[in-house]
Parts: C-alpha cells; sequence; structure tokens
C-alpha cells in the first residue's frame, strides 16, 4: 500500500447534493424532527449543558445559531487557513444539531446545546491527516460530550485511530458519516474503526438513500435526504448526504446526555456515562428496518427519539409486586364444585 504522507489532502467531504437554497421569515421543523418524534423529546430536555464538537470546515455566524456557537473555543487546524466557514458544511450540520427554537429559520434537534467547531477541512472541502489529527487532539483537550465528523477518507491512520480510542476512553463518543459512495461500496475512515458510530442515511420513506454507503460497521441509520438547515449569509438549504444523518445522530446524543445529567440530578441513576451506555440505548430504541435484525444499509435501525428520551434506559424500573385481585366468580365456582 502506499505511504500516506500526513500533510497529503486525503480526508474529503463526502459527495453531497443541494437541492435549493432559500431565505425564510417563520421557522419551520425538517422532516426529520417530526417524523423522529424530537418535539416530544423537547419536553424533557432541549440539550442544555451539552456540548457538541463539530470537525468540519469550520464556524459561522448564522444567525439562526446565535447562541449556539462557542467561537471563543473554536479554532482551525487547517494551514494557513482562519476558522470561518467558506464551504458551508459546517454550517449546515450545526443547525441540525443546534439551530435555535425562534420565530424564523429552522430549529435543531438539541436547540439548547453548545457547539464548538474546528475547521479541519479547508475552503475547498479537503484535509490531510495532520489537520484531522490535531483536531481530534483538541477535542481530548476540550472534552465535549460528542465528537461529530461528517467527513471521510478510503484508508485509515495509526494516529486518528489512537486519539479515537482515547477519546472512547474518556467517555466521549465519535459520530461519523458512512459515506456516500452507494450501497456496494465500503464504510469509509474513520466511521470504519469500532470506536466510532457509523451513521447512514435514509430518506422520508424510510428508504435507504441510494448513495448511502453499507457495511458491517453501520450502526445506526438517520434522516439524509433533502434536510433543511442553516446555509451561506444567513439563508438555508436542503442538502442530501450521511453528513446530515450523522450530526442528526450527533444531537440525539446531546439530548441523551442532557437527560441523564437531569436523572442524576433528581437521584435517579445515570447510566449513559460510557460510549457503550450510549450504544446500548441507540440499539435499544431502535426501530428495525430493512432487512430483519441488524443489517449493513440500517444497521440496528432508526431512533424514535420521543421514546429514547422520555422512557430510554437500560436499567429497567423495578416494579412493585401485582397484588392479587379477588375473582368472586372463580370463587363461587369452587364453592359449588365442592357442594356438588
Amino acid at each position: 500500500m502506499k505511504k500516506i504522507d500526513k500533510d497529503e489532502k486525503i480526508f474529503k467531504l463526502p459527495p453531497y447534493t443541494c437541492e435549493e437554497v432559500v431565505g425564510t421569515l417563520s421557522q419551520s421543523q425538517d422532516w426529520g424532527i417530526s417524523k423522529n418524534n424530537i418535539p416530544s423529546a423537547w419536553e424533557v430536555t432541549k440539550g442544555k449543558g451539552s456540548v457538541v464538537m463539530v470537525l468540519d470546515t469550520g464556524d459561522t455566524h448564522h444567525k439562526d445559531l446565535e447562541g449556539a456557537m462557542d467561537h471563543e473555543r473554536s479554532l482551525s487546524t487547517v494551514p494557513r487557513s482562519d476558522k470561518i466557514d467558506r464551504q458551508y458544511h459546517s454550517t449546515h450540520c450545526s443547525g441540525i444539531i443546534g439551530a435555535r427554537n425562534n420565530d424564523f429559520g429552522v430549529v435543531g434537534v438539541a436547540p439548547e446545546c453548545t457547539i464548538i467547531t474546528v475547521k479541519v477541512l479547508g475552503d475547498d472541502g479537503s484535509g490531510s491527516f495532520n489537520s484531522i489529527i490535531k483536531g481530534l487532539e483538541y477535542a481530548v483537550k476540550v472534552k465535549p460530550d460528542v465528537v461529530s465528523m461528517s467527513l471521510g477518507a478510503p484508508v485509515g491512520h495509526s494516529d486518528v485511530h489512537r486519539l479515537i480510542k482515547e477519546l472512547h476512553d474518556l467517555n466521549i463518543p465519535c459520530i461519523c458519516a458512512a459515506g456516500n459512495e452507494g450501497k456496494n461500496s465500503q464504510v469509509g475512515f474513520p466511521a470504519r474503526y469500532p470506536e466510532c458510530i457509523a451513521v447512514a442515511a435514509h430518506d422520508k420513506r424510510r428508504k435507504t438513500a441510494g448513495f448511502s454507503s453499507s457495511g458491517q460497521e453501520v450502526f445506526i441509520s438517520a434522516p439524509g435526504v433533502d434536510i433543511y438547515s442553516t446555509y451561506r449569509e444567513n439563508s438555508y438549504a436542503k442538502l442530501s448526504g450521511t453528513s446530515m444523518a450523522t450530526p442528526f445522530i450527533a444531537g440525539v446524543i446531546a439530548l441523551l446526555v442532557a437527560k441523564h445529567r437531569i436523572q442524576e440530578a433528581e437521584g435517579k441513576p445515570n447510566d449513559c456515562k460510557t460510549v457503550d451506555d450510549i450504544k446500548e440505548h441507540l440499539k435499544k430504541y431502535a426501530i428495525d428496518s430493512g432487512k430483519l435484525g441488524r443489517d449493513d444499509n440500517f444497521g440496528f435501525g432508526y431512533i424514535d427519539v420521543s421514546k429514547l428520551i422520555r422512557e430510554g434506559s437500560i436499567i429497567d424500573p423495578v416494579k412493585p409486586p401485582r397484588r392479587k385481585k379477588r375473582n368472586i366468580f372463580r370463587k363461587i365456582g369452587a364453592w359449588f364444585r365442592k357442594i356438588f
């Protein structure tokens, strides 16, 4: 195998499509929000206190993300580049995660979470192993609750894997795009690493998107076709790709983390502290789709977020013993049998 120079631009955005760019005066919910019952989950938490780090194309000042972006901690690891997003891919992903619940634009999955962006891909949408490694090193330093990576490469790197393992050991899940190479292609890196949560994409009809990469590494599926979110110059756009499905799951995990912190503050068990705990919750509340059981297109299925947040616990509550009901008819029958 050809040796890859760590400065060679090998990481790229998975190819995605942009259907339209629009402005808006009133707020709308993307189909993924309503179809996955997220507004019901907001009755428990909107993600307040949870922090999502987005390793992508940079920082944004979109008006619908005011209060969401932690500009002070956002940075660039791309040589000779500032931290501003000029690709608007990171802007779109950030909106899916945490666009604010106001009276205009769109609303994200976790509209009260905090987002830190790290520019690891340049203005042309590509990046090197070095920039990804530095971004992951920063994640290890900052320790967000979730890392979202809508990017991919055809090969892996030992330092990237080492840092993802380190994040895993710190109980920080890395949510990664499976890739947009189609059903007959392999899942790309870093999604292929077992410590990551690889996300495939489906459409409104719960059908696997034709572009979504498949494989045994796919863990879960999320909305990834015609996803309406924040875009360039305070506009909004519909984009399609596993890039869009990935921040959706990152937002869901932000809700899950916030919910369990509330639960812990109330003196109840917090059974969602590790990456394995998070995976167990997703598996338990995944709705099977595609072939019966886990499959290479959907993984364990898609998430009913309302059930995950409102009921979700891998520790099932102990039910008190049921009192035996007095059955008068049974007693009468026994009395008759005794006499006759």
